[in-house]
């Protein structure tokens, strides 16, 4: 028996013996209540696997972005080259759908775009991780899980916070947070904002080209209307941008091994052309929501605009050879959606029913790439660069029924029956160009498709409460990932440009609660995917293109753990442990490999401190294992482990601190990406030391 299955067929045998030791009764836990169902519900009684940080943990552990929240979950990683990329139980970001597969909601308003991904986090009540498919509750795009951001509500007190950071390569950052009544119990106002910069890790010395600091900033409002004691409806705005040059890393020869290279070899670089990533959104949402005795009536609506503009120096390096040589993507999506529900969340019976419709239109101006002549065998004449643009609308139209019901039976026991059906239709309207350079004429190709996915998304799970702090459970859900086009191939014919829909399977049993007099908190989940037409990403390595094919089978089992002991009123433990095995069961002769992107583990401790007197601090140790970069499980990254601290003092209105990042300046490989010109790597962030103060009044 292979290390793993032992390593799973232990700790599910662990849950059964728990289950009986603790069959006994004990003092029922103060409740944590989540709306993780959209409903509210505790967190005890959730079949599924979910992790919750709170306010105060996000400001001790230094959260600042969805970046970093995605760093404290276990089997939860990302990595960034020209955009987000996400794994999670070894299901990648898909291209061409966009779409990574765990979607961040921010009150209600979906971030799934694999560009413009990685949100600031600010004025944060708590976040809710659902790990595993939640189709049923959140739809089409959520085939690996859903991180749920729920913010503070303005009250009738003017309440907020000032801060300010400093740290390495000149990073700045200032945050305000703050709400206020514009009408005691009825009107309310909630402002927050963030603006940061960094000068970045990499210079460029490039004599043509100067060195951009990096830049973010955030604004979030908030308007609350208590309309009566029975309607409340609330604004929420959101406005985001984010602009990135460089890359932390750099390119090597094919030829090499990628594990000769460390952070500091790219140190300074020279590029004869930009390298950036420039993302820019705007969103709002209006909810309303009515009480109507024991249900609860919500309408949701939701728009957004992101822009994202990136150019890439294609062989990043200043060989003249490869002078002009760029990749280029200009995009804009515009999405909208409407969403209707109706709940109960009685203690004796737990229900929702609602309907949904969204449409997404993404619109690319410019995606391709600059070829120097010789690259693509002079077409148009020795020495006349070659531009290749695939102009196109993606227009996607989604509706959609769904439903749940919790259904308590016997004494202990809750059934939990769920299901959508969607109906997801994608058109696609593209227009290939191969011209020379600054020029314009004749389309090489035209691609205008439209094709219509239908499926029904079940849920089953069953719960048993082993007393009234321990609860377990064992869940059956179905996961879902429309197909779509790729926007750049060598021709237009449909069956060349066209993927499927990729399909999961995902079985779970769980252990989640109190132990030890409410000392410890554990929770425990072994699940096994079965994966079916995985999306691979593949690249060209002529043009140097991605795109998007269906890999067949592939499945990935594990265990996921998380464990916070209190030792005492001073001193506290937490920790996650993810463990999984993921590979290709049918796949083109790579039948047995891993998974790209998915490490064999991570694992999270965390030692914190605090004292009457003021004086807090934090300890972290992360640990991430060995990793493939690519599906023939050639490169990879071997098992790396980083440490962080952070001490502050907290006096009247103050909060004053330190912390640094990395503290031995690990340096490891985050994506190693083939190229025309070679093996394009990027590394993880090296030692960071920062210092910040915050007043809250």
């Amino acid at each position: 028996m292979k290390k793993q299955n032992k390593i799973v067929f232990s700790l599910t045998v662990a849950m059964i013996l728990v289950n009986n030791i603790y069959a006994k009764d004990t003092t029922n836990l103060g409740a944590l209540t989540v709306i993780a169902n959209k409903v509210e519900e505790n967190i005890k009684d959730i079949p599924q696997s979910i992790t919750v940080i709170s306010d105060v943990e996000i400001e001790r552990r230094g959260i600042k972005s969805v970046q970093d929240l995605i760093k404290e979950i276990p089997n939860l990683t990302s990595s960034f080259l020209n955009s987000e990329k996400v794994n999670f139980r070894g299901i990648n970001t898909s291209f061409f759908t966009n779409t990574n597969p765990v979607v961040v909601y921010i009150d209600g308003i979906p971030h799934s775009d694999m560009y413009g991904f990685d949100k600031a986090i600010s004025n944060v009540l708590r976040v809710e991780v659902l790990r595993g498919p939640q189709g049923v509750i959140y739809g089409k795009d959520s085939i690996g899980g859903v991180i749920n951001i729920v913010t503070k509500e303005p009250t009738n007190q003017l309440e907020g916070s000032i801060s300010a950071q400093y740290g390495t390569n000149n990073f700045q950052e200032t945050s305000i947070d703050f709400s206020a009544p514009i009408i005691d119990n009825n009107l309310f106002l909630g402002f927050n904002g963030i603006i940061s910069k960094s000068d970045g890790y990499a210079k460029n010395i490039h004599p043509d080209q100067s060195d951009n600091a990096n830049e973010k900033h955030l604004v979030n409002a908030k308007l609350k209307y208590n309309v009566t004691d029975d309607l409340t409806i609330k604004l929420s705005i959101i406005n985001d941008k984010d602009t990135r040059y460089g890359i932390e890393g750099g390119i090597v020869q094919s030829s090499e091994n990628i594990k000769d290279f460390k952070r500091k070899d790219f140190k300074k670089v020279s590029y004869d052309e930009d390298i950036y990533v420039k993302t820019k959104s705007n969103a709002q949402a209006l909810n309303i929501t009515y009480h109507l005795d024991d249900m609860t009536f919500t309408s949701l609506t939701t728009h957004k605009k992101l822009d994202s503009d990136i150019s890439m120096d294609a062989d990043f390096s200043d060989n003249s050879l490869y002078a002009n040589f760029i990749t280029f993507t200009k995009q804009r999506t515009k999405n909208i959606s409407q969403e209707f529900r109706l709940s109960n969340s009685s203690d004796k019976f737990r229900w929702l029913a609602g309907l949904y419709y969204e449409n997404n239109v993404q619109n690319n101006d410019r995606y391709g790439a600059i070829f120097p002549a010789f690259m693509m065998g002079n077409p148009f004449g020795a020495g006349v660069d070659v531009e290749m643009n695939a102009v196109s609308q993606k227009n996607s139209d989604t509706v959609a029924v769904f439903g749940q019901v919790v259904i308590p039976f016997l004494e202990n026991y809750e059934l939990t029956l769920g299901g959508r059906y969607q109906q997801i239709k994608k058109e696609i309207d593209l227009d290939f160009f191969m011209l020379p350079t600054n020029t314009t004429g004749t389309k090489m190709y035209s691609l205008n498709e439209d094709n219509t996915w239908n499926t029904f998304l079940p849920k089953i799970a069953l719960s048993y409460k082993i007393n009234n702090d321990l609860n377990s459970y064992f869940s059956v859900a179905k996961g879902y990932l429309p197909g779509g086009y790729n926007q750049f191939t060598s021709s237009g014919e449909e069956s060349r440009n066209m993927f499927n829909a990729q399909k999961s399977t995902n079985y779970e049993i769980g252990l989640r609660g109190d132990l030890l007099d409410k000392q410890l908190y554990l929770a425990l989940s072994v699940f096994y995917m079965d994966i079916q037409d995985i999306h691979v990403n593949s690249f060209d390595t002529q043009t140097g293109a991605t795109y998007v094919s269906n890999a067949g089978e592939a499945s990935s089992k594990g265990v996921e753990i998380e464990l916070n002991y209190t030792i005492n009123d001073n001193f506290r433990v937490d920790s996650s442990i993810g463990i999984i095995e993921a590979k290709y069961d049918k796949y083109k002769g790579k039948n047995g490999n891993k998974i790209e992107m998915t490490p064999s583990h991570t694992v999270n401790i965390g030692l914190s401190y605090s004292n009457i007197n003021g004086v807090y601090g934090r300890f972290d140790i992360k640990n991430q294992g060995k990793m493939y970069f690519d599906d023939v499980n050639t490169m990879k990254e071997d098992s790396y482990t980083t440490a962080n601290i952070k001490v502050g003092y907290l006096f009247h209105d103050w909060n004053i601190y330190s912390y640094v990042r990395n503290i031995t300046d690990e340096s490891y490989i985050t994506i190693a990406s083939p190229m025309p010109t070679g093996t394009v790597l990027t590394f993880g962030e090296g030692r960071f030391v920062g210092i910040g103060a915050k007043y809250t009044f």
